[in-house]
């Protein structure tokens, strides 16, 4: 045994109050895995030279309490290809927090699931709110940032070794959201943060170089959720939804969110460069992701997976919890907004649930022809169950499905650009998949573990050209990317 894998970090879950989200789909990992050589099934397209980086909840120590899959210590895995070859490393994300337990060896903080306020003598600097760092990867101006929407951004390396908060110089030290977005074109960052304080929400500019540029509040009534928003090439677009934030409600043991129809839904649009934020009233919704916006002949259009809000809260019976994705699916929905008139218009674009859009991001802020996501085949009963992944052309309004298969779960399926492509859809789709049961199953036409798909974007139904065979059986995990290897340069 190498030194290396000797200082491994250990799991200790064991699900002793047989939570939900500890279990089946959700069962962490115990261990870490050191650059193990992966069986490939098909062939790696030459195009593929760089890493697939995930990142998802999976929690080190038995939780002290109630636990949400939002509360879980973030382990990065990442898929190493080029050559025809895959390698797989994965580690867990030592935020301050974590490092705080594992110098005790048991779980000092409370969640989304069951709020507990640890004492400053048990957590020392890394403070009473617990920050994973466990639901994406970005990667700006040479930084990988591991990322928490409530908490400042953690920097880890290209071989998963964590650093530490990264705050700009000291100039975002509070929630940084968890999908920044990256200007293909200016090579510029933005993002926000939305507070439980006023001003509530706050705009980030980041040059190219990862230099702070600015900060823009943006005065809001109440403290909202916000997951996501829109850039566009000339504006940053903002949902505020009807979503609040409750901290009392927390603290008093009931759901962290709270959906408020007297709230009201407004759109804000912001232009770069501007510090006044416009605001167009629409329909009640809450949009988890977006796929992509743009501005054409004075209007704003723009499209995400919209929920139906009213569920979304983490009560036993909402769709963040095990048992309420069924009530909620997100259904994919445009957005137009006529900057001149104040006209919005809100367009149910299919009545098939999923989540997770992609696109092709060098077309981030301008108009795109193709968009992806994953999808329930049928009704969905538990979360994060998704089934099929998801082709739309806008052009032709045709839609195209891949389906994987009975008791398996596909993930996120992330766009990767085919460095000698031409067309906005030359690349392929990276996407988990993974075995719904706690175990395998002992029918050989369920796999043991998890792999990685690579499915042609021109031809979805096709099926996977490439399956990665990974040593583990990976927990639900949230977002990741792909990242060319250098001197690889990514088509834009």
């Amino acid at each position: 045994m190498t030194a290396t894998e000797q200082t491994r970090l250990v799991g200790t879950v064991t699900n002793e109050r047989n939570q939900p989200m500890l279990g089946g789909l959700f069962t962490p990992l115990a261990t870490e895995s050191e650059d193990i050589e992966l069986a490939v099934t098909g062939n790696l397209p030459a195009g593929l030279n760089g890493m697939y980086i995930r990142n998802g909840p999976n929690p080190m120590y038995e939780p002290r309490g109630g636990y949400h899959m939002f509360d879980g210590d973030a382990m990065l895995h990442r898929v190493l290809m080029g050559e025809g070859v895959a390698t797989y490393r994965s580690k867990w994300v030592r935020t301050a927090a974590l490092q705080a337990e594992i110098a005790v060896g048991r779980s000092l903080y409370g969640g989304l699931g069951e709020l507990h306020l640890p004492s400053r003598r048990e957590v020392g600097s890394a403070g009473p709110i617990k920050n994973p760092a466990n639901t994406n990867i970005v990667n700006h101006a040479g930084r990988f940032l591991a990322l928490y929407e409530a908490a400042p951004a953690t920097e880890v390396t290209a071989d998963l070794s964590t650093i530490g908060l990264h705050t700009f110089g000291g100039a975002i030290t509070g929630p940084f959201t968890a999908h920044p977005k990256v200007d293909p074109r200016t090579g510029e960052l933005h993002a926000f943060s939305y507070l439980s304080e006023p001003p509530y929400l706050q705009y980030h500019l980041i040059n190219a170089a990862g230099e702070f540029v600015r900060t823009v509040d943006i005065e809001l009534a109440e403290a909202v959720v916000m997951h996501d928003f829109v850039v566009t090439e000339d504006y940053v677009v903002f949902v505020d939804s009807p979503l609040l934030m409750d901290l009392e409600s927390a603290l008093n043991g009931g759901s962290m969110f709270r959906w408020e129809p007297s709230h009201g839904t407004r759109i804000g649009v912001l232009a770069h460069g501007e510090t006044q934020t416009r605001w167009f009233q629409a329909e009640d919704a809450y949009v988890n992701h977006f796929w992509n916006g743009w501005v054409k002949d004075g209007v704003l259009t723009f499209s995400g997976s919209v929920l139906t809000s009213e569920a979304y809260s983490t009560s036993e019976a909402s769709a963040m919890n095990t048992e309420g994705a069924q009530a909620d699916p997100g259904l994919p929905t445009r957005f137009t907004v006529n900057l001149n008139s104040g006209a919005v218009v809100q367009e149910r674009l299919d009545e098939l649930g999923g989540d997770f859009p992609r696109i092709n991001e060098a077309y981030l802020g301008v108009e795109n022809r193709y968009r992806y996501m994953v999808a329930f085949s049928g009704v969905p009963d538990v979360i994060g169950h998704f089934d099929t992944v998801v082709s739309y052309d806008d052009l032709t309004g045709d839609r195209t499905t891949w389906f994987a298969g009975n008791g398996m779960v596909v993930g996120e399926a992330v766009f990767v650009a085919d460095p000698s492509g031409v067309a906005e859809n030359d690349g392929w789709l990276l996407a988990m998949v993974t075995p719904r049961g706690a175990a395998a199953d002992s029918s050989a036409s369920v796999a043991a573990a998890t792999d990685l798909v690579v499915i042609d974007a021109r031809d979805v139904a096709a099926g996977p050209i490439a399956r990665v065979h990974l040593p583990d059986r990976l927990p639900f995990g949230f977002h990741g990317n792909y990242f060319a290897a250098a001197g690889t340069k990514p088509r834009v």
